[in-house]
């Protein structure tokens, strides 16, 4: 199923299509190489398989593309730049940090902390990219919009404890301004995303 929006006349609804799960990680193919939106932007989500659903581990948008984009979140995860979890809880819903990152405030001169444990670092976050599933959904919208859409996904994936157990609580979003009419957006995926609504007003 081809990710879309699509806005319905006279309404101010619109539904967002999730194409996925791919790969987050492979050695034999690029990122994303069997996503037909891989040179889109929009909106995505990385999750993680636990049961019969997915949880989600992160939540981004992009106004180049999906390819560039994961791209980079592989670098930086494997980088140390992102948190890295422990993988063999993370498929039971559990994250324990055993790698916090270095883009936060309090972390960004760990530097030599991260490099001197770099080569156990740096299988663990392999091991969790091999669980990581990449979703997107290409919008041709503004900027700004993208944001709304991103920020509100965020805040409804935090509302519910199971569904945010793997889903950092510091991902820096942005929700509607007082200034800005609200709109309804739909959302659809192919696979059970665990406290992802059907309907969101952002």
């Amino acid at each position: 199923m081809r990710g879309k929006v699509s806005q319905q006349v006279g309404t101010e609804i619109r539904t967002v299509s999730f194409a996925g799960p791919y790969p987050a990680y492979s050695e034999t193919a690029d990122v994303l190489a069997g996503c037909a939106q891989r040179k889109s932007g929009g909106i995505y989500f990385l999750a993680i398989q636990v049961g019969s659903g997915y949880r989600l581990t992160h939540v981004g948008q992009t106004g180049a593309s999906f390819h560039q984009r994961m791209k980079e979140y592989i670098i930086n995860t494997l980088g140390g730049n992102y948190r890295i979890c422990d993988p063999e809880l993370l498929p039971r819903g559990l994250a324990r940090p055993v790698w916090n990152g270095l883009w936060r405030e309090g972390t960004r001169a760990c530097l030599p902390e991260f490099l001197r444990d770099s080569t156990r670092l740096f299988e663990l976050a392999k091991r969790q990219l091999q669980l990581e599933q990449i979703f997107v959904a290409p919008l041709k919208v503004e900027d700004r919009l993208r944001r709304r859409i991103e920020g509100a996904i965020a805040i409804a994936i935090r509302q519910d404890a199971a569904a945010s157990s793997l889903f950092p609580p510091d991902i820096r979003v942005l929700g509607r301004l007082t200034t800005e009419a609200p709109l309804e957006i739909r959302l659809q995926t192919q696979v059970q995303i665990l406290g992802l609504p059907e309907r969101l007003e952002i």
